[in-house]
């Protein structure tokens, strides 16, 4: 909230020369200019006392006497500022700057009047005449740019805060008041300038540093981040949160190794931070060092046994060394205390889609879905399931929510494509599906075997051969795709090239039963 100056006031003495001033200069008799001062004497004194009305009347009769002294105008439109008649007070103030219109004090009056009257536009038009009769001072154009705050036009609000500073560099407030107007704007390009400003007037200020710090880490300026952080430190002391933001610094820059330094030192530091546990274990996994993730996983499963991250860490792991099994063994056991943790339940649920154990998949599936009714993933695997168990009224639901809420689902539409294609129902729906996928995703293996697969139940041969070819240049290890070409090549009568591709496929892992079944003596 902008506080609003209150107007100074004369003392008795001064009033009393300035009055005299006046009355003189405008030529009044002797008894008439006495009477004058008495009267104006009497308003002052009745404002200063707090009795406005009366104060008003005073001022009245002394300008009754001598009505272009400025100055008792600017006295009683201070009495009906006060007494909140804003009409009468801005009326006596116009004629006050009619009679001397460089005349400071009636003008800065003016411009409060309005700006507590909100009348932004007209209280903007008094302070910049004001900013040009007195180019000194700054608080004048400190008033510019909360006028321009208050009307949302941020660039001019801090262009005015920055003015007022180059002219009083001792008034650090217009900078802070910059800075706030960036960071509320979302200016941090401008912000990030100003706060430096800032940390090199006070270079001890901890604060600033840490606003420095958070702005540079949102520009993306992490060596200055870095640097901040470093201020810190000296002024605060190295602390395990200091090294984290460092190691996290270092990891956006795509240098886990440093990352992991400043980690192992704040874990040094202290050993019972599970947050640096976590951070350890996380980054060991994403660098696929899964030993030094398990080392210390561990350490989270036996310290803080209370917490998720350790079991899910743990089936992360079992998961990566295809072990779906051992996933669940950590899992499983623990869930009733996870119960409300989405990982935990769509880590299960992927664990046992693994194994192919579709009905507790599906269960915890649709718990995740039930906490976090936003994931995808999930509904992509639910809507697996669902496919493979027959309850294509719910695939089918899934598949079209998804695409609904994402015309770029390539994988949404292709799997609906598949979905639909492998049950022979509406092969035409699949095929523009199919289309879709390709054109959002071209070159996916999967997605040009599904396209080559409609058009081989569509009998159109040649543009089957024409993409399920195209897949298998992409993919020759899937037994799914090359068992298509097989099929193909078979119904275009091209037996031999055929019967090869089947034994490729049984090779690499397909049905040997089923594929046996199609192959042909010539």
């Amino acid at each position: 909230m902008m506080s609003i100056p209150t107007f100074i006031r004369y003392n008795t003495f001064t009033i009393f020369i300035i009055a005299s001033m006046v009355l003189a200069a405008n030529g009044k008799r002797s008894d008439q200019k006495e009477l004058a001062i008495h009267h104006f004497m009497q308003g002052e004194f009745l404002l200063n006392q707090g009795n406005y009305a009366l104060a008003v009347l005073e001022f009245q009769d002394a300008l009754d006497i001598d009505p272009n002294a400025s100055t008792i105008h600017i006295s009683i439109a201070d009495a009906y500022r006060r007494l909140g008649r804003s009409k009468h007070a801005e009326d006596h103030l116009r004629i006050s700057i009619d009679l001397d219109p460089e005349e400071l004090s009636s003008r800065e009056m003016l411009g409060h009047l309005y700006l507590i009257n909100r009348r932004y536009d007209e209280a903007e038009k008094e302070f910049l005449v004001l900013s040009e009769l007195d180019t000194s001072n700054d608080n004048y154009i400190t008033v510019l740019g909360d006028l321009a705050k208050l009307q949302e036009r941020w660039n001019l609000s801090v262009d005015y805060y920055l003015k007022a500073y180059e002219i009083n560099p001792q008034n650090v407030k217009v900078l802070e008041n910059a800075l706030q107007v960036c960071l509320g704007a979302e200016l941090f390009k401008k912000a990030e300038s100003i706060c430096y400003s800032l940390a090199m007037i006070d270079p001890n200020n901890a604060s600033y540093w840490n606003t420095y710090k958070q702005i540079t880490a949102y520009n993306k300026n992490y060596e200055k981040t870095l640097s901040a952080i470093l201020e810190i430190e000296r002024i605060q002391g190295s602390s395990s949160k200091l090294l984290m933001e460092k190691s996290a610094i270092k990891q956006e820059q795509n240098n886990n190794e440093e990352a992991i330094k400043y980690l192992l030192k704040a874990y040094d530091i202290d050993d019972s931070n599970i947050e640096v546990i976590q951070r350890l274990v996380s980054i060991y996994m994403e660098n696929e060092n899964f030993s030094d993730a398990e080392f210390y996983n561990e350490i989270l499963l036996k310290e803080f046994s209370d917490d998720p991250s350790g079991f899910i860490n743990a089936s992360i792991i079992s998961l990566n060394n295809s072990s779906p099994q051992k996933a669940i063994d950590y899992l499983q056991p623990n869930i009733a205390k996870f119960d409300d943790n989405y990982s935990a339940h769509y880590l299960l649920g992927t664990s046992y889609y693994q194994i192919d154990d579709l009905v507790n998949s599906e269960n915890h599936f649709i718990k995740a879905l039930s906490i976090f009714p936003g994931s995808r993933n999930s509904k992509h695997t639910l809507a697996m399931i669902y496919d493979q168990n027959g309850s294509w009224v719910k695939s089918d639901s899934l598949y079209r929510e998804l695409i609904t809420t994402d015309t770029t689902d390539a994988q949404a539409y292709n799997n609906f494509a598949y979905s639909l294609v492998e049950r022979n129902d509406n092969l035409e729906l699949a095929l523009e599906m199919s289309i879709i996928a390709n054109r959002v995703q071209p070159k996916s293996a999967p997605y040009l075997d599904t396209l080559g697969w409609i058009y081989y139940k569509l009998e159109q041969y040649e543009k089957a051969l024409e993409y399920v070819q195209k897949s298998y240049s992409l993919d020759n290890t899937n037994p799914v795709i090359l068992e298509h070409l097989a099929d193909i090549l078979k119904a275009t009568n091209q037996i031999s090239k055929a019967n090869l591709i089947y034994m490729q496929a049984i090779d690499i892992g397909g049905d040997s039963l089923l594929i046996q079944q199609k192959i042909d003596i010539e």
